[in-house]
């Protein structure tokens, strides 16, 4: 689907390499008869699939660099932002989750809920922007404040998208901790002895961690494939502001290139989460 996408957009790469000067009229006919883009389209589509199952994804139209070598440079950065955020996601997720069901106060709980609902409705545009618009007004003339800057870089970024992704958590969270919590079993713990604190908690949340973990592996899936909306926004390096610009320019062998990467990125995390469900929950196991 992303093969005939991108080319439905009508885009020429080698006409844009022609327009900019980047290349002269007999490079750019040299160009499009190496790369194949005077061929039918169902046949270079063919030569992708065979070119994909050799592992060769191409060369970059724009740098007429191996298209590997181009993805693996992003790599880094969009893990250092995805690992970041996902840890930040986890962790503000059980916080919300377990807040929201275990809380006395009516009022935190609450809270706790209307903060996990935000994190699920608000799109990471908005909340990434606003971000960067309170840094600047409140800390870009304190003194001895971070720099603005440097916490753009990571920090700020990594809380946007965990920020975005722990709303999914949290609501699972919630929801078992409240099944969990008005079980027999919970009242029989009571009953042995368990005070309500930690000891009750971790007894009555252990139920609501396979569906947790599930999603956290399919969450993981989701950060490391490309990050595209958080790091356009905060214009740092990866695999999503690279998948931005290829399609922009019309570099269809690097944007091809990626969404492979996270193709195959989201398969690993089901598979992933299949198996990680399947070591937790005994009754999973038996079932299969």
């Amino acid at each position: 689907m992303t093969f005939f996408a991108l080319r439905a957009t009508g885009g020429d790469p080698v006409a844009n390499l022609l327009a900019q000067g980047l290349a002269s009229p007999d490079q750019a006919a040299t160009l499009r008869h190496t790369l194949g883009l005077d061929l039918p389209l169902w046949t270079q589509y063919i030569r992708f699939l065979v070119g994909l199952l050799r592992g060769d994804l191409g060369v970059s139209l724009y740098t007429s660099r191996n298209v590997s070598i181009v993805i693996g440079e992003q790599i880094p950065p969009t893990a250092a932002l995805a690992s970041a955020g996902l840890a930040v996601a986890l962790i503000l997720g059980l916080l919300l989750g377990v807040t929201a069901a275990w809380s006395r106060r009516k009022s935190v709980g609450d809270l706790a809920s209307v903060l996990s609902s935000l994190a699920l409705t608000l799109p990471v545009a908005v909340t990434g922007v606003a971000s960067i618009v309170i840094l600047n007004v409140f800390f870009h003339n304190s003194p001895g404040a971070p720099s603005v800057a440097g916490l753009q870089q990571l920090a700020l970024p990594a809380l946007v998208l965990g920020f975005a992704s722990s709303g999914g958590i949290a609501r699972l969270v919630q929801t078992g901790l409240a099944e969990s919590l008005a079980r027999p079993y919970v009242l029989a713990a009571k009953a042995r002895g368990f005070a309500v604190g930690f000891r009750l908690l971790w007894h009555a949340l252990r139920p609501a961690l396979p569906p947790v973990v599930s999603l956290t592996a399919l969450e993981a899936s989701f950060l490391f494939s490309g990050t595209v909306v958080t790091e356009t926004v905060f214009s740092r390096p990866g695999l999503g502001r690279l998948l931005v610009a290829s399609i922009l320019r019309g570099d269809f062998p690097v944007a091809q290139g990626i969404v492979v990467l996270a193709a195959l990125l989201y398969t690993a995390g089901h598979v992933l989460a299949d198996l990680l469900a399947l070591a937790i929950d005994p009754r999973l196991r038996r079932q299969a």
